[in-house]
């Protein structure tokens, strides 16, 4: 069935991409592929988003029958934007016959990554282990609630507190192939691999293209110029983005220890010393105190190659805070293949291929011949960029400021590139616009979620500032070392620097945009250099990156006249912006530190950068004359260097994973291991009506304090899992990450240490009575009475379910009753 579920997944997905192309089409005509890169990600969000937003008004139940209504709608839209039928069929017929060697170039990009990510789920198909039960219970979630807000499935009678939609959209392809949840939760990881791979490859496509027309000519001297941009730096930018690790498990097979993530730059330099003097003790100059690793101050290299560990390259770089004692602590610096290796569906992964079609807009924007006016065209433009941006925060929103300023840089990089003063009246009215547009059209959404960072307290207590205090703080520990930029970025940042350092200098060359911009720009030109020695003294070894960011966004506004190497540098400025950022500023969430803002922001410069150092090394290599040459092809071979270091971790993890058994898409949970328990969540899956709530065991670590936990279910226990995997919610599931997402709702948090004790009491007790009346009021329908409910509560306790209902599912050790 494998490859069935495949074939069908993969036609509905080019579909939505067709339906999804007139529209397409309109807002990102100036890219030389007209956005055909991206018509599948932006159909199926205008098919979700409408499907949405008819179910979240209670016009419709979201499903099969209002996503096709959705698509039809889409369809009929873009079809009218290009004047009927006839008119948009032919514009496809023309765009088809020039540009078919590039739609099949874009289409075995997508295809070869969707196979590929398929048959790693299908070694590791299980939707459990670390986050995946949430990711998975809120997937069903989105298919057995009807309408919207979706019901959380671990905290019965309440809503989903969380980014939510990008499981929607996840859920609106499972809804329109009917497949099984479990295959269609895998199938979705593999979708969101091949969306992210064509959109990555179509952007570097359209960059080189605009920087080099020829590059789109189909004449035979042309080949060469056709194969870089339609293949080979496509090619190595889906590598970059997706397939390559970061350098820590190159260290770590080099070192011979996996610990090696946790040291400084200093220790790290004394190891790779001892290590090339063929050392096979490594002793370090000062000890390492971890709460994961213990003490470290020396190791016997071990044969990593053999024993590869790879969980620990997502942890890559460590705090050192003087209120621990000097114990480190690390920060998560996940990139995408590690996502995929672990098969968590987070609004971070999910978010990846909207992130690129935000990229694709702000290069779009950027290629306008001027600002948007006041024409139905302009405004419908503004509109369905609002749409784009808006909907970054609703999947992630971590995401969405990143891609708020990306847009913002290219609509003021327009602005600039007008004749006479910078128009600040039209560039501050397009921008209000666009924001405006992206909060209104999801203003459902926002007026239904309570906001999951911040801080109860601020740190400036009053109007305005103390709100942004209360979510934004300033970063006081200890500075991220060079080390830990170069084992994360490195590969990107070379061909990045390296061209931004050339740009600038062509700019020296070339005539001033403004009278006084030569000066200025020969100034920071040395502005990052300067910073090098400040902050080497100030111990903040990535000061200087503050310098590159002011840099790069100065050199942009000086080579308008060149739009790829202006939205090159424009994103070069971002990414150096927002790792600065992270050095000095934190988002205050649930875990007091910034562990959460180095994993988001970091992986969006992982998308950005890898997206943009492909370019960066195609323009290098193209430019190369004269002495350029030996710049060229000097950085071109330490890129190469660095890349075989950033694949080490994927050849390893690979191997392994390769040595396992071909399981197939359809993973089983931990309540689904027995065939009875297989049988039963399919029954609920079929049987159960929409509106369900199905009591399972909580896990109780202390009644007396109406304390439960259950979180990440170290030890497969199944708890949460019948919600989790059946979508209908239960009375309280996941007590940890309720508490994440409803620290700002104290009505929730009130309920969590109660409902506890009550899950207890309904198996517990003998007393028929006090059992009925707690289900009543949690409005529980059905009663799951599995291996796990069984062991942690005595059969005499579990009898008068015979009692408080009917038997309706009855198989070995499971038992569903459905509550009289």
């Amino acid at each position: 069935m494998t490859v069935l579920d495949v074939l069908i997944w993969w036609i509905t997905i080019q579909l939505i991409g067709l339906v999804g192309l007139p529209i397409t089409g309109s807002i990102f005509r100036a890219l030389p592929d007209r956005g055909y890169a991206y018509a599948k990600a932006f159909g199926l969000l205008l098919v979700g988003y409408v499907a949405w937003l008819l179910a979240m008004l209670g016009l419709a139940q979201f499903g099969r029958p209002v996503l096709i209504v959705a698509a039809l709608g889409v369809a009929i839209a873009g079809i009218w934007l290009h004047g009927g039928v006839r008119a948009a069929l032919e514009r496809a017929r023309g765009f088809f016959a020039t540009r078919w060697q590039a739609v099949l170039a874009s289409e075995a990009i997508f295809l070869g990554a969707l196979l590929a990510t398929v048959w790693m789920r299908m070694h590791d198909p299980t939707p459990f282990g670390t986050e995946r039960p949430m990711d998975f219970a809120f997937f069903n979630a989105m298919l057995q609630s009807g309408g919207f807000p979706p019901v959380d499935p671990w905290l019965a009678g309440f809503s989903i507190n969380y980014y939510y939609f990008g499981y929607l959209l996840m859920a609106a392809m499972a809804a329109l192939t009917g497949l099984a949840p479990g295959v269609a939760y895998n199938l979705a990881l593999a979708l969101i691999v091949a969306l992210t791979a064509q959109g990555v490859a179509g952007t570097i496509a359209n960059l080189i293209i605009l920087a080099h027309p020829d590059a789109q000519d189909e004449g035979p001297r042309r080949r060469w110029p056709r194969l870089a941009a339609r293949i080979v730096f496509p090619l190595l930018g889906v590598i970059f983005v997706l397939l390559a690790g970061n350098q820590a498990g190159a260290v770590q097979v080099l070192l011979g220890d996996e610990r090696t993530v946790a040291l400084d730059s200093r220790q790290l330099v004394s190891a790779f010393g001892q290590a090339l003097g063929s050392n096979d003790e490594i002793v370090l100059p000062s000890t390492v105190t971890t709460n994961e690793f213990g003490t470290i101050d020396r190791w016997q290299r071990n044969d990593k190659l053999a024993d590869f560990n790879w969980w620990w390259p997502s942890r890559a770089l460590w705090d050192e805070y003087g209120d621990a004692g000097g114990v480190r602590r690390y920060n998560i610096t996940e990139f995408p293949f590690f996502s995929f290796r672990l098969g968590d569906m987070h609004p971070h992964v999910m978010a990846l291929p909207f992130g690129v079609l935000a990229t694709a807009l702000a290069l779009a924007t950027l290629l306008r011949p001027g600002l948007p006016g006041n024409t139905r065209g302009d405004l419908g433009l503004l509109a369905l960029s609002g749409l784009i941006l808006g909907s970054l925060y609703t999947i992630n929103s971590w995401d969405l400021p990143a891609y708020l300023l990306l847009y913002a840089g290219a609509i003021t990089l327009v602005a600039r590139r007008q004749p006479g003063p910078l128009p600040w009246l039209a560039l501050g009215r397009t921008l209000f616009i666009v924001n405006f547009g992206a909060y209104l059209l999801f203003l459902p959404f926002h007026l239904t979620l309570q906001p999951l960072v911040g801080s109860a307290a601020p740190l400036i207590d009053v109007p305005v500032l103390g709100r942004l205090t209360s979510i934004i703080a300033p970063y006081t520990a200890g500075r991220s070392g060079l080390h830990a930029f170069i084992i994360s970025f490195g590969l990107f940042a070379l061909p990045i620097l390296v061209f931004l350092y050339q740009r600038t200098l062509a700019c020296q060359k070339e005539p001033p945009a403004e009278a006084n911009a030569l000066p200025l720009l020969r100034l920071l030109f040395w502005l990052p250099l300067i910073l090098v020695p400040i902050g080497l003294i100030a111990h903040f070894p990535l000061l200087p990156l503050g310098g590159l960011a002011v840099l790069a966004m100065w050199a942009a506004m000086q080579q308008t006249h060149r739009p790829a190497a202006s939205f090159a540098l424009l994103v070069t400025a971002l990414g150096c912006a927002i790792i600065f950022g992270t050095e000095i500023i934190f988002i205050r969430d649930v875990f007091g530190n910034r562990m959460n803002t180095i994993f988001k922001f970091y992986y969006q410069v992982w998308l950005l950068w890898g997206t943009l150092a492909p370019f960066a090394l195609w323009w290098i290599i193209h430019e190369a004359r004269g002495t350029r040459r030996v710049v060229a092809w000097t950085t071109a071979g330490l890129t190469g260097v660095l890349l075989a270091g950033a694949l080490v971790y994927p050849a390893l993890s690979l191997r392994d994973l390769g040595r396992g058994p071909l399981i197939g898409l359809e993973g089983r949970t931990p309540r689904e291991q027995s065939e009875a328990g297989l049988a039963s969540i399919r029954w609920l899956r079929q049987q159960a009506p929409p509106g369900s709530v199905v009591l399972e065991a909580a896990a109780v670590e202390d009644l007396a304090a109406q304390r439960c936990g259950g979180s990440y279910d170290v030890r497969s226990e199944g708890w949460g899992g019948v919600a989790s995997t059946t979508g209908h919610p239960t009375v309280l599931g996941w007590v940890g990450h309720q508490q994440q997402w409803r620290g700002g709702d104290p009505v929730a948090m009130a309920e969590l240490g109660p409902r506890c004790v009550d899950v207890d009491t309904i198996f517990r007790t003998t007393d028929t009575a006090t059992a009925r009346d707690l289900l009543t009021r949690y409005q529980v329908t059905h009663v799951y009475l599995g291996a796990l409910e069984r062991r942690l509560y005595p059969p005499e306790s579990l009898a008068k379910f015979e009692l408080l209902g009917e038997a309706v599912f009855q198989q070995d050790e499971v038992s569903i009753y459905q509550i009289r």
